[in-house]
């Protein structure tokens, strides 16, 4: 049976070998997440926040990386795994990737590994992917609630579509036919 975690923090270990797919291209396959515990520390297995499993995928520089990990590893074995095997924790994670110096490098040195998942939604949104796709990706409850938190950054967007509608990008004609005078601005009578 599925329990909902309580207090602890999310490490980004919960992936097994088995998770990766090939579907329109490379991917990861979430199903679960490895959790540490509030008071001991100690790692625990749990389902997704809204349980329900997503695909995630993986930028064509990073399926090298993907497939170098999981060589030679059983299917059920943990994709990224402990130096003593095992889960891993974000510490040892961060520890593994240098995570500190490289966010102090670029200077940002209070970044959270979360803050990867919330840039990530934003290149996706800027770079026009749909909004409800994002969300799956996400595991958000509606496309909405992407908007709602990620929207802001996706302004540039609405500019963009306004130039390729009516630049040299036209695809309704409508720049044509303002350019002809056959549809006139609000306020105007035709034939006067």
């Amino acid at each position: 049976m599925c329990r909902r975690s309580v207090g602890g923090s999310q490490a980004p270990a919960g992936l097994e070998v088995g998770d990766r797919i090939w579907v329109l291209g490379r991917g990861l396959r979430l199903q679960r997440s490895v959790l540490a515990s509030g008071g001991s520390g100690g790692l625990f297995v749990d389902t997704l926040k809204n349980k329900c499993g997503r695909t995630v995928p993986l930028v064509p520089a990073l399926v090298p990386l993907v497939e170098r990990w999981a060589e030679g590893k059983a299917h059920d074995a943990w994709l990224f795994e402990a130096p003593r095997g095992g889960m891993l924790s974000e510490g040892n994670w961060k520890r593994s990737v240098g995570w500190p110096a490289a966010a102090k490098a670029i200077g940002v040195p209070n970044r959270r590994v979360h803050d990867l998942r919330q840039m990530a939604a934003s290149v996706w949104l800027g770079a026009g992917a749909d909004p409800k796709v994002v969300q799956r990706i996400l595991g958000h409850a509606t496309a909405a609630m992407t908007m709602d938190l990620y929207g802001h950054l996706v302004d540039q967007n609405l500019w963009d579509a306004a130039q390729r509608i009516g630049g040299n990008g036209d695809i309704s004609g409508t720049s044509t036919e303002l350019q002809a005078g056959i549809t006139k601005p609000p306020g105007e009578e035709s034939g006067s």
